[in-house]
């Protein structure tokens, strides 16, 4: 198994005791965090592009968000796109994951602190919940691994216009059930819950 078969969150209750909860647990309101206009020249040039499949609309639309953030906060952590995160094989978590965030900056390799994951889906967000939490899981045992750990691990699942964030705190992995929207114009309320879930993660919160 690796991380792309976890279908179920049930999987990851039984194989791994890790309960979900699907409750409100980000803050009502956040800091505005306006966009650059390098981001909205980038969104407005994929307004114009078909994004039918998850590559496009990573390429297009995930990739900038992130590295915005990226921009914004001065590069405190590292992008790693595509990586095979093999943590523990014999029970599935291994494979590639579309997106790490690691505040370690200096290293062209996935070490710790692994801080967030991200998962690009083009069908229902619902699909990816199982594979994200399991590698957040995975993410989990590889920051203690490398005597790194972290109060929480941060997660999302997106289909880039509908983005939903997770944070799995011990093995209780909490789901928002309202997702945050993005337009072509206006991703600044995905901006705002990506900082606050950054400044928590690098304050290690």
């Amino acid at each position: 198994m690796a991380y792309n078969k976890f279908k179920k969150l049930e999987t990851l209750r039984t194989q791994f005791g890790i309960n979900d909860k699907k409750i409100s647990w980000l803050p009502k309101t956040f800091p505005v965090t306006a966009p650059t206009q390098i981001l909205l020249d980038d969104l407005q040039y994929a307004e114009r592009i078909p994004l039918t499949t998850e590559k496009a609309k990573s390429e297009y639309i995930v990739v900038p968000i992130l590295k915005e953030l990226g921009r914004i906060n001065n590069y405190t952590f590292n992008i790693f796109s595509g990586f095979e995160f093999n943590v523990d094989a014999k029970n599935g978590l291994n494979g590639f994951c579309d997106f790490i965030l690691s505040a370690e900056t200096t290293r062209f390799e996935v070490s710790a602190p692994i801080i967030c994951l991200v998962e690009a889906k083009n069908a229902e967000i619902e699909r990816g919940w199982a594979q994200c939490g399991a590698e957040m899981y995975a993410a989990k045992i590889f920051n203690e691994q490398q005597g790194n750990p972290r109060n929480a691990i941060y997660g999302c699942v997106t289909n880039a216009f509908s983005w939903c964030f997770m944070k799995l705190e011990n093995k209780d992995l909490f789901i928002t059930p309202s997702y945050i929207p993005l337009t072509f114009t206006n991703p600044n309320e995905v901006l705002a819950v990506w900082q606050w879930i950054l400044d928590k993660s690098l304050a290690n919160e």
